[in-house]
């Protein structure tokens, strides 16, 4: 399980970039148009799924900056081993 989260941590990663060579210009005009919707609908996804989860993870005292970033980056696949460890 571990190691299926950590390449979900890459590979959402990896998404990330791009949107970020949209910006840039450096995909093709329809290709920048899409990466740029599909990066702004993966961004407001995340950014609702901090707020589903902000809760919890001031429970377990992970309700930091960087925790939050890092949830609008990775998504689940930051917060999901943060939940398990707390149920064990």
């Amino acid at each position: 399980m571990q190691g299926f989260l950590t390449v979900g941590k890459y590979l959402t990663l990896g998404f990330w970039l791009l949107p970020l060579l949209a910006l840039f210009g450096a995909l093709g005009e329809m290709w920048n148009f899409y990466m740029l919707w599909a990066g702004v609908f993966v961004f407001f996804a995340h950014l609702g799924e901090l707020l589903l989860v902000k809760g919890k993870l001031r429970a377990c005292g992970r309700a930091e900056i960087m925790d939050a970033v890092m949830v609008i980056l990775v998504g689940f696949f930051y917060w999901l081993p943060i939940f398990q460890q707390e149920k064990r």
